[in-house]
């Protein structure tokens, strides 16, 4: 468990070491800035005749996990993968007392624990925002349970992106795919009818299902079925196109 947890810090360190991805969280907020800016020049121009108070934090949260999130979880696995397999420091990674299996696993985790970290600091500078805006604080810890929720389709983007990395040496191109690859399964309903029902990438906002408007209980359990089988799936498969690659 000692050596698992000094590869994992390890890995996490090496993109804590980054700035790009304080940046793109620092974007983040600045969108949401932006939008509070834009509810109080609406609410000065109008003489407080259309004041604006909504849930900035849950307004927010659709772009955080669709769009800011995954681009840093894309970003992290590239850092992890094929940067270093362009930089021949994937070999060092494989000498620590750890197999292959949780070297992957610890990767992985590393690369969700800075896309989360992310998406809580926007929480908290999403519900500041709020306050200020004059919205009452109260539904905080529901707000709170939503990003918890909608993390859990976060853990398929991880491995969609190491199955990717794993294919490919270079981190650009890598990265690129990825964003590409998501951005086709994510509105691949808008072209193909019914198509987004069995990819879960569709299921990036699972806070509605869950606390939202209520499903019937066997849409519920198919869609978290497809959503939990399709992160097993892509777990597997990272796993075994990892273990066989050769560094």
């Amino acid at each position: 468990m000692n050596a698992l947890m000094f590869a994992y810090e390890k890995e996490l360190f090496k993109l804590l070491n980054k700035k790009k991805y304080y940046v793109i969280t620092i974007i983040g907020i600045l969108i949401s800035v932006l939008r509070f800016g834009g509810s109080v020049l609406i609410a000065k121009l109008s003489g407080g005749t259309f004041n604006i108070r909504s849930s900035i934090a849950m307004e927010m949260l659709p772009i955080s996990v669709e769009i800011i999130v995954p681009l840093i979880l894309f970003i992290a696995v590239s850092d992890l993968f094929t940067n270093e397999y362009a930089s021949d420091t994937m070999k060092s990674c494989l000498m620590q007392p750890v197999n292959r299996f949780n070297l992957l696993t610890v990767k992985a985790a590393a690369a969700l624990t800075v896309g989360v970290g992310s998406l809580i600091v926007m929480y908290i500078v999403n519900m500041i925002i709020q306050t200020i805006n004059g919205v009452s604080p109260a539904n905080a810890p529901l707000i709170f349970l939503a990003y918890v929720i909608d993390i859990i389709p976060l853990i398929g983007i991880v491995f969609l992106g190491i199955i990717i990395n794993v294919l490919l040496r270079s981190p650009v191109s890598a990265t690129l795919l990825c964003l590409a690859l998501y951005a086709v399964m994510k509105y691949a309903g808008i072209y193909v009818s019914g198509a987004d029902a069995f990819l879960f990438t569709s299921i990036a906002k699972l806070h509605a299902l869950i606390i939202g408007t209520p499903l019937p209980f066997t849409m519920l359990m198919c869609k978290l079925g497809i959503l939990f089988g399709s992160i097993l799936i892509l777990y597997s498969v990272s796993y075994i196109l990892f273990e066989k690659r050769n560094f």
